[in-house]
C-alpha cells in the first residue's frame, strides 16, 4: 500500500501524555463501519469522550465523516475476524483525505504486514453504535502492539551515523499500557509516554530488526512483528567537539588536548614526531590502505600526513580511532585544518592548534 498523507488539520492530534494518567475506569463505546470497497464491516473501540460524542452525532445527522485512525497489526477480541484493529486513541473523523491513505478493509486484512499504518478509507460510513462486545472469559487479555515507523521491512533508509526515532502503537483492551520496549537482539529503549517512541542514536551502517514490547497492567506482554532496515555507510566523517566544534584530536601518549607539539615531548619513536589520534565515522579497521590524511594551514597549503593505524572504539560500533603522523613542515604552523580520505571521498575538515 502506499504511503499515506492525511490533511493534517483533519487529524485528531493526541498530546503526549504520561501512562500513569490515562484513566483505566474511561468511558468506552463501541461503533461498525464500512466502506464503498465491499459489503465487509469493521468494529472500532472509542474511550474519548468528545469523540464519542462527536461519533453519536454523526449517526444522528448523517454527516459523511471518513474514518481515520492508525492500524494496529495484531487483532483484538471485539473486532473479529480481521486480524488488526484501530487504535483507539487514534481514531478520529475528518472531512478531507488525501487518496494515499485510502484501503478497503479486506485490502489492509489481505496485506497487514506492509500496510502502512495510518488509515482513512474513502468512502467509510458509520452504520451503529453497539453495545460493549463480551469479553471472552475472564482472564486478563493481552495487550497489542506493532511498530508504526518503521512500519514495513525495507521503508526506512538512511546513511550512518543515524538516528531513528522507533514508535509503536499499542492498547489494552481490558486495561492500560504501562510500557512500551523496543529491541533490535537486545533492548534498545523504552517509553511510559503516549505516543510510543524512542531516538536510537548514532547507527553504524548494516541491516537491523526491531520490535516493539507491550506491558498492560497486570503485567502482560506482547510483541510486535519484527521489521528490518538497512542503514548505508556514508562518507568519513572526522568528530568535533560540539561545544566548539574544534576537532576531538588527543596526543597519542599523554592524551592531551590542543594546543599539540609536531616534535612529540614523550616519545616512543626514534623520529620523535606526534602521533595524533582522531576519530571518525563510517570508518573500519579493515579500510586502512585506502585512507589517507592531509593537514592544510591557513594559506591553503596542504601537508599529507602518514596514517598508521586505525581500531574501533570497545563499545562504541559506530566510532573508530585513526593514528596520523604529524610531518616536519608543520614546525611553526599555528592552526590546520585535518581531514582524510577513503577511496577518493574526503570526510569534513576540523581545526587543531598546533605549537
Amino acid at each position: 500500500m502506499a504511503k499515506t498523507i492525511v490533511l493534517a488539520l483533519c487529524l485528531t492530534i493526541i498530546t503526549a501524555v504520561p501512562i500513569c494518567g490515562q484513566q483505566s475506569n474511561a468511558p468506552e463505546a463501541y461503533f461498525v463501519f464500512k466502506t464503498d470497497a465491499g459489503p465487509e464491516t469493521f468494529v472500532i473501540k472509542l474511550t474519548d469522550p468528545q469523540r464519542i460524542q462527536q461519533a453519536r452525532d454523526i449517526l444522528t445527522t448523517g454527516a459523511s465523516k471518513i474514518v481515520a485512525g492508525t492500524i494496529i497489526k495484531q487483532p483484538v477480541y471485539y473486532n473479529s475476524p480481521w486480524s488488526y484493529h484501530l487504535d483507539p486513541k487514534s481514531i478520529g473523523f475528518i472531512d478531507f483525505a488525501i487518496e494515499l491513505c485510502d484501503g478497503s478493509i479486506r485490502y489492509l486484512e489481505d496485506n497487514r504486514d506492509i500496510a502502512w499504518p495510518d488509515w482513512c478509507p474513502w468512502g467509510s460510513q458509520l452504520l451503529k453504535e453497539i453495545p460493549p462486545p463480551e469479553k471472552p472469559g475472564p482472564a486478563n487479555l493481552k495487550p497489542t502492539v506493532s511498530m508504526t515507523f518503521p512500519y514495513a521491512d525495507n521503508t526506512l533508509g538512511s546513511i550512518s551515523p543515524a538516528a531513528v526515532t522507533l514508535v509503536a502503537n499499542a492498547d489494552d483492551a481490558d486495561g492500560t499500557i504501562t510500557k512500551v520496549e523496543f529491541y533490535g537482539g537486545e533492548l534498545i529503549g523504552s517509553t511510559v509516554v503516549y505516543p510510543f517512541k524512542f531516538t536510537w542514536h548514532n547507527l553504524a551502517a548494516g541491516t537491523y530488526t526491531v520490535s516493539a514490547t507491550a506491558t498492560d497492567d497486570k503485567g502482560e506482554k506482547t510483541t510486535s512483528r519484527g521489521v528490518t532496515f538497512v542503514i548505508s555507510k556514508g562518507p568519513p566523517q572526522l568528530l568535533t567537539d560540539p561545544g566548539s566544534s574544534r576537532a576531538v584530536a588527543l596526543e597519542s601518549v599523554t592524551l592531551m588536548k590542543e594546543p599539540l607539539p609536531v616534535v612529540a615531548e614523550h616519545s616512543l619513536s626514534s623520529e620523535q614526531r606526534t602521533r595524533l589520534l582522531l576519530f571518525g565515522l563510517n570508518l573500519s579497521p579493515e579500510d586502512l590502505p585506502e585512507i589517507t590524511a592531509q593537514a592544510e594551514d591557513s594559506q591553503q597549503k596542504v601537508y599529507v600526513l602518514s596514517v598508521e593505524g586505525i581500531r574501533s572504539v570497545p563499545n562504541l560500533p559506530w566510532l573508530t580511532q585513526v593514528t596520523v603522523k604529524l610531518t616536519d613542515e608543520l614546525q611553526g604552523v599555528e592552526e590546520v585544518w585535518l581531514s582524510i580520505s577513503l577511496r577518493g571521498v574526503r570526510s569534513n575538515k576540523v581545526p587543531v592548534k598546533l605549537r
